[in-house]
C-alpha cells in the first residue's frame, strides 16, 4: 500500500502538472525505487513494484491494465528470482492478499434487477452513504480474513479473532499516517529552525497513530478469546477449504452473469416485480448453498483430525539442553523442561513453536527437573512472554529442600506472573486421561547436594508402555533412582529411557542400565556441542543393554506415538525431512 500511495500519487501529481504520461510515469517510477532503496528488496516489495509498472507501463503505451496478469508475472519474477519464497508465509500471504481484491471479492459484489419501489429506497440509503460505506468495510475484511485463514493458520497455528476490527482502524489510519511521515520528513530535511516546526509536528501525529495501533493491539489481547490457537493444519485441508471457495466463486459468478441490472419504471412493477421474485429465490438458494459449503470448509479447516486414542511424547530439539512435550490421548499437555545452552531464545523460537503448531496453546503442567539454565531458560522466556505465546498453568518443582538459587528464583518469577507452583515429592503422582506421571526421586533419604544428583525423576505410564525422564541425575541421585525404581516400579520394563545429563559419562551407570533395560534410549545434546555429549563410555553401555540410541544431534525432533493396539511410532526429523517408523509390540 505504501508503495502504491508513493508511486501511483507521485505519477499523478507529475502527470497533472507537465500533461504527460511518460513524464509522470518516469517521474513515479524513480520515486518508487528510492523508496525501494529505503525500505529494502523484499517478497511483498517486488510483488508491489512489478504490478506499480505494469499499470504505469500500460497508461503510458495506451493498453489496458490486466491486474491477473500483472500479479502473475510478479509472482513467477520472485520465483524465479528467490525459488525458496514458496516456503515462506509472506509470499502467499501477499499474493493471495492481492488475489482475493483483485478476483475473489469482485463475485460476491452482485448485481440485481429492481423495482420501481426498490429504487426509490436505494435513493433514501444514498443520504446514509457512511453506514453503507462501513458496513462494506466490515464485510470486505471478513471476506479477506477468510480468503487467508488458511495461510495463517498453515504458517502461525494460530489466527487473531478480532484482526477484522483492528483494521478497520488501522488500514483508514495508514494513509494519513504515510501522507504525514513523508511530507514531515520532507520539511524537517529541508527547513532549518522555526520552520521545521510543522515537521515536527506532523511526525508527533504518526508517532500518535502509532501509540494508537499498540494500545489497541493490547487491549484486544486482552479479552476473551483473542488468540485462536488451532495448529498447524494439513495441505489437504486447506485444498478442501480452497475447492469450496472455487465452488463459492463459480456460483456468485453464475449468479452475476445470468441477472443484469434493470431499473423498472411505473406501470411495469406487476410484470416486472415477479420477475424480480423469480431471481430471488434462485439467489436465496444460492446464498443457502454458499453458507453451507463455507460452513463446511470452515469445519474441516479448523478441525483437528489427531487421534484420541493416541499418546505423544517428543524430544524437542533445543540444541545443548533438554526440552520434553507429553500429551495424553484425552488433551491433556506438558513439558519436562525447557532450555538451552547453545540456542539463543530457545523459548520464543524452538519450544513455542511447536507446541502451537500442535494447537497446544496452553500447558497444563510444566516439570523442572532442577535449576540449570539448559534445563529452565526457555521455560522463564515462555513465562515472560505468556500473553502472546504459551500459556502455563503450573509450573511443578521437586521438593523444596533440594532448590538451588536458579530455582527460587523461578519459583518467584512465576508467581509474579500469574503461575501456579506446585511440589512434586517421590511417590506422588498425576493421573489423568490414561497417562500416569509418578515422581521417582528425589527422595526424603536423599542427602546429596542440589544440581545434578538432585534431579527430578519422572516415570510416565501409557498402558504397558513406561517412559522414564532422569534429568540430570548422576552420582548418589542415579544409585538413589535405583533404588527407587526397586519400590516403585519392580515389575515395569521401560520401553523408552530418556539418557540423563545428555549422555555424559558420569551417568547411565551399567547397574541402573541393567536394572532399567530401555529398548530405546533417546539422548538430547546439542550438535559437536562443547562438553563432548554423548560420551562414548554411555554409548558402549546402552549398546550393551541392546537399547536402540537415537540422538536429537543426529535425528533432530524425535517424535514418539503409543496407540491403544499396541503400536509404537516414532518420528525423526532431520531438517525437511521426516521419518517415520511403526513397530507392534
Amino acid at each position: 500500500m505504501h508503495l502504491s500511495v508513493i508511486g501511483i500519487g507521485i505519477y499523478q501529481l507529475l502527470r497533472k502538472l507537465t500533461g504527460s504520461y511518460t513524464i509522470g510515469g518516469i517521474g513515479g517510477i524513480f520515486f518508487f525505487f528510492l523508496y525501494v532503496l529505503m525500505i529494502g528488496v523484499t517478497v511483498s516489495v517486488i510483488r508491489a513494484g512489478i504490478m506499480y509498472l505494469f499499470r504505469v507501463g500500460a497508461e503510458i503505451a495506451g493498453r489496458h491494465y490486466d491486474s491477473v496478469t500483472a500479479l502473475s508475472v510478479a509472482a513467477a519474477v520472485v520465483l524465479i528470482w528467490r525459488p525458496l519464497s514458496i516456503y515462506d508465509g509472506a509470499f502467499w500471504l501477499s499474493f493471495f492478499a492481492v488475489f482475493a481484491v483483485v478476483v475473489i471479492m469482485p463475485a460476491g459484489q452482485m448485481e440485481k434487477a429492481k423495482t420501481r419501489t426498490e429504487i426509490d429506497i436505494q435513493k433514501k440509503r444514498e443520504n446514509k452513504a457512511w453506514i453503507i460505506q462501513i458496513k462494506s468495510m466490515i464485510i470486505s475484511n471478513i471476506e479477506m480474513q477468510l480468503f487467508l485463514l488458511p495461510i495463517v493458520l498453515y504458517f502461525f497455528y494460530e489466527f487473531p479473532l478480532y484482526a477484522t476490527f483492528l483494521n478497520l482502524l488501522v488500514i483508514p489510519l495508514m494513509t494519513i499516517l504515510l501522507s504525514l511521515g513523508i511530507t514531515g520528513s520532507f520539511i524537517c530535511m529541508l527547513c532549518s529552525g522555526m520552520f521545521k516546526i510543522p515537521g515536527k509536528c506532523m511526525l508527533g501525529i504518526c508517532g500518535f497513530i502509532l501509540t494508537i495501533y499498540e494500545r489497541c493491539c493490547e487491549f484486544f489481547l486482552e479479552l476473551p478469546g483473542a488468540r485462536v490457537v488451532i495448529g498447524r493444519i494439513k495441505i489437504w485441508q486447506i485444498l478442501f477449504y480452497y475447492g469450496c471457495v472455487v465452488v463459492i466463486c463459480v456460483i456468485y459468478y453464475y449468479e452475476k452473469k445470468r441477472t443484469q441490472k434493470k431499473e423498472y419504471a411505473k406501470g411495469q412493477e406487476h410484470k416486472e416485480a415477479q420477475e424480480c421474485e423469480k431471481q430471488r429465490k434462485q439467489r436465496k438458494r444460492g446464498n443457502t448453498l454458499t453458507g453451507m459449503l463455507c460452513a463446511l470448509g470452515l469445519f474441516v479447516l479448523l478441525h483437528r483430525f489427531d487421534s484420541l486414542s493416541q499418546m505423544q511424547v517428543t524430544v524437542l530439539d533445543v540444541g545443548q539442553g533438554d526440552g520434553i512435550f507429553l500429551k495424553s490421548p484425552g488433551g491433556m499437555t506438558c513439558m519436562i523442561d525447557g532450555g538451552s545452552s547453545d540456542v539463543k531464545n530457545v523459548g520464543q523460537y524452538r519450544i513455542e513453536p511447536y507446541l502451537l503448531s500442535k494447537g497446544v496453546g496452553t500447558l497444563d503442567y510444566v516439570f523442572i527437573s532442577h535449576g540449570d539454565s539448559d534445563h529452565t531458560n526457555g521455560i522463564e522466556e515462555m513465562i515472560s512472554r505468556q500473553k502472546i505465546g504459551v500459556k502455563i498453568k503450573t509450573l511443578v518443582f521437586p521438593k523444596e529442600s533440594v532448590w538451588d538459587e536458579s530455582l527460587k528464583k523461578l519459583a518467584i518469577y512465576a508467581i509474579e506472573n500469574g503461575v501456579q507452583v506446585a511440589v512434586m515429592e517421590q511417590g506422588q503422582e498425576i493421573e489423568k486421561q490414561g497417562m500416569k506421571i509418578l515422581c521417582l526421586c528425589p527422595g526424603s533419604d536423599y542427602s546429596g547436594g542440589t544440581g545434578n544428583g538432585a534431579s527430578m525423576v519422572l516415570s510416565v505410564s501409557y498402558r504397558e508402555f513406561d517412559f522414564l525422564f532422569t534429568g540430570d541425575v548422576e552420582g548418589i541421585g542415579e544409585e538413589k533412582l535405583c533404588e527407587s525404581i526397586e519400590k516403585y516400579c519392580s515389575e515395569k520394563a521401560f520401553e523408552v529411557l530418556k539418557a540423563a545429563h545428555h549422555g555424559s559419562r558420569n551417568s547411565s551407570s551399567e547397574i541402573f542400565l541393567q536394572k532399567v533395560r530401555p529398548k530405546y534410549t533417546i539422548i538430547s545434546a546439542g550438535i559437536e556441542n562443547s562438553y563432548g555429549h554423548p560420551h562414548r563410555e554411555t554409548i558402549e553401555r546402552l549398546e550393551k543393554t541392546g537399547s536402540r540410541i537415537l540422538a536429537t544431534a543426529n535425528c533432530g525432533g524425535i517424535e514418539i506415538t503409543v496407540e491403544f493396539g499396541g503400536k509404537i511410532q516414532y518420528t525423526l526429523k532431520e531438517g525437511s525431512e521426516t521419518t517415520a517408523y511403526e513397530e507392534s509390540e
